[in-house]
């Protein structure tokens, strides 16, 4: 028997669909300015610092896995309470890191605190909405999570700038602890399907999922769309600081317009979501994009490097990337409404382990021009349209 929400109780779950996407997107991106000032504080080189990226990643997407698993069968509320509180106390335990090995360890398990709050608020959507309201709930869900690489950037640099790096850390601590309390006092069940959890039904309920191609090869596609902006995350401050001599604070209101070309690509897709089917909308993404890291690479081929050979193709490429995955995340959700969790971790783990793959071959990438990274982005894109096509394939012959 299904649910029937009112209003308010709908009002109550989309607070909960903008605090947590947006603190998705905020893990990475209020953190990133500060990277060079890390290299210096603890007195290591840059690819270590980097890394604490990468197994932010890994962790978000190993964790969504176990956690979706478990919010099938014992709830979404309490995976929800549990994560917000762990991501609290360690963000704060983070300030306090002697080294950067222990910062690793520590931003790894952060990654899985935040796969626990993703992983559910994704399945929220699919318990409490269905139809054209699935989707308007989905994109819902990607403007707000849009919203932490627009924000992130400029109040991470100048945090850093004034209070130093670790105030990045507090305000992760004090965000987390705000959910925990929101969902204690006013969250409840939206999962009335629990199942009994044994090792032996999470694995066929996980594999019903891994052996659906098309499942899994739009949520690659829409993995490796996070991964390119994720990259740029992890080249970006090197690139922009190290090499063209921006202040963090510069940086951070750079990294303000490029955040504002996701949104306003998402922004788009949302209003043209009712004339246009998803599928036409997420090639329309992959060939835009496509197009944009041709144009980043030929300026570079072109024109010695400066901030407008960078920004200008990058801010079309984010532009276009918010055609492709709030679409390629209703198309995958859409399939396993029956085990949203399930289905929901899954693409988690895929994007999450798509995106650490990605920083961590970004992160040895030169940054002594745009060229690495723009060949970088024409290599993904390229495969991702090759994906799309099979895709499609896929679904006309069943």
């Amino acid at each position: 028997m299904e649910m029937q929400y009112s209003l308010s109780k709908k009002r109550d779950i989309y607070v909960l669909l903008f605090t947590v996407p947006f603190l998705v997107g905020l893990g990475v991106d209020l953190y990133v300015p500060s990277l060079p000032a890390v290299v210096n504080y603890f007195h290591t080189n840059a690819n270590l610092v980097k890394f604490t990226i990468s197994l932010y990643l890994l962790g978000y997407g190993i964790g969504q896995v176990i956690l979706g698993v478990l919010s099938d069968s014992f709830g979404r509320r309490k995976v929800l309470l549990l994560s917000s509180l762990f991501f609290a106390i360690i963000s704060f335990a983070s300030v306090f890191s002697p080294n950067v090995f222990i910062l690793e360890v520590l931003r790894f398990l952060q990654g899985i605190c935040v796969a626990g709050l993703a992983v559910v608020a994704r399945a929220i959507i699919v318990d409490v909405f269905s139809g054209n309201d699935l989707s308007k709930a989905t994109n819902y869900f990607t403007l707000s999570w849009s919203l932490g690489p627009i924000i992130a950037p400029f109040i991470g640099s100048n945090l850093a700038n004034h209070f130093g790096w670790q105030s990045n850390f507090y305000l992760f601590s004090l965000y987390g602890l705000f959910i925990f309390i929101y969902a204690f006092i006013i969250f409840e069940e939206t999962n009335l399907h629990l199942s009994v959890f044994s090792i032996s039904t999470s694995y066929y309920s996980l594999r019903s999922v891994v052996i659906h191609p098309l499942f899994m090869i739009i949520t690659i596609i829409s993995a490796l769309g996070y991964g390119v902006i994720v990259l740029f995350n992890v080249v970006g401050p090197f690139l922009i600081e190290v090499l063209l001599k921006y202040s963090v604070v510069q940086y951070g209101n750079i990294a303000l317009i490029l955040g504002f070309a996701y949104f306003f690509g998402a922004m788009s897709n949302r209003f043209v979501i009712n004339h246009f089917n998803s599928k036409c909308l997420l090639c329309f993404g992959l060939i835009t994009s496509l197009t944009g890291s041709i144009l980043m690479m030929f300026l570079g081929f072109i024109s010695p490097i400066n901030l407008y050979l960078v920004l200008i193709p990058v801010f079309i490429i984010f532009f276009f990337i918010g055609f492709i995955v709030p679409n390629a995340l209703a198309q995958t959700m859409s399939l396993f409404s029956n085990s949203a969790g399930t289905a929901s971790s899954i693409f988690g783990t895929l994007t999450g382990i798509v995106a650490f793959l990605i920083t961590m071959f970004g992160s040895n990438l030169k940054t002594n021009s745009q060229i690495p990274l723009s060949l970088t982005y024409l290599a993904l894109f390229t495969i991702s349209i090759v994906l799309f096509v099979i895709a499609q394939k896929l679904e006309h012959t069943n």
